[in-house]
């Protein structure tokens, strides 16, 4: 049969075309020709490479296709053969075959997803690319488990240390970082999370965009600028402005940044990234803060610098660096 015009599929789609019309388009759909077009239309495929896997990428809307369709088949009051097989031929050969052509493309339709995972060991820092074209800056001593293809309905990763996300906007297909205690959906945008294994305080840092945080006793909406400090044993949360959100994240340009931040917390950041093990044999006489911007990767560079502002000394050995006080 003749295909239909381009405006009258469109307005059958749109559910503006009649029953006589609708009929004929799902005649037409019914045909290897009409087949072919749907397949196009709902494939929209395109390959991504990415250093963490590679996969397609498929946005697919079948179900609205079918939906608009049956609707309009169904408002007259009489219905003809036509439209009992259009209704069986669609769903049955046109869903079908895309469905599975969507589980060898995305996973996780009709099999299980197979997830693989990425590990930054103590002492690196590095990158990874998804194949939908986010990117996930990872810190020292943090781990990702990802799909190696995203699912039909969203993009779910798993997180265990520190992370800088910049992820692709995708309204139909939400961003999902998921860790012990919680999980943080985003659309599009940019954010630090910081949820270390034995950190009580999960902190997430917005620099752009929108995220919320679904935790154990609700939802927490994150504008820019703003900080979520996410306590995941009691479920509690708590939103503060910051005057510069970029400075969370500078990590991941290999600057080490600090502000008012507590000796021991300073100490545990040096030891994630240089891998090395610091021995205090003593408390310190007084409470230790510091404050400054380096960057300067060279370990000793950086201990010479802490010497020089704070009454602290440290010694190095093969194994540790001992850490005393004047």
């Amino acid at each position: 049969m003749n295909r239909p015009s381009e405006e009258l599929v469109h307005k059958t789609l749109e559910n503006r075309a009649t029953a006589a019309e609708a009929a004929s388009v799902a005649e037409w759909l019914a045909t290897d020709s009409g087949q072919a077009w749907a397949s196009r239309y709902i494939g929209r495929d395109f390959d991504r490479r990415e250093a963490c896997g590679d996969c397609e990428q498929v946005e697919v809307d079948s179900e609205r296709i079918f939906t608009r369709i049956k609707s309009t088949l169904t408002r007259g009051r009489r219905r003809r053969i036509l439209f009992r097989v259009a209704a069986v031929v669609i769903p049955v050969v046109l869903v079908l075959g895309v469905a599975l052509r969507l589980d060898r493309q995305v996973g996780g339709i009709f099999s299980a997803a197979e997830y693989d995972e990425f590990v930054v060991d103590r002492g690196r820092r590095t990158q990874c690319l998804f194949q939908d074209g986010s990117i996930a800056y990872l810190n020292s001593e943090s781990k990702i488990i990802y799909p190696v293809k995203f699912g039909l309905f969203e993009r779910r990763i798993q997180l265990e240390g520190e992370a800088y996300f910049k992820v692709e906007h995708n309204t139909r297909r939400p961003f999902v970082v998921e860790f012990e205690g919680g999980e943080i959906r985003v659309l599009g945008t940019s954010f630090n999370v910081k949820a270390y294994r034995g950190d009580d305080i999960v902190a997430v840092t917005l620099d752009e965009g929108r995220v919320v945080l679904d935790g154990r006793s609700g939802s927490f909406e994150l504008t820019p600028s703003e900080q979520l400090l996410y306590d995941r044993r009691s479920g509690e949360g708590r939103i503060v402005r910051v005057g510069d959100a970029m400075r969370y994240s500078i990590w991941k340009d290999d600057v080490i940044l600090f502000r008012d931040t507590p000796l021991g917390e300073v100490l545990e950041t040096l030891s994630r990234w240089y891998d090395v093990h610091f021995e205090m044999t003593q408390l310190p006489p007084q409470p230790i803060s510091y404050t400054f911007t380096t960057d300067n990767t060279l370990l000793d560079n950086v201990l010479h610098e802490m010497e020089l502002i704070s009454p602290v000394r440290f010694e190095r050995s093969r194994s540790e660096i001992r850490v005393s006080f004047r």
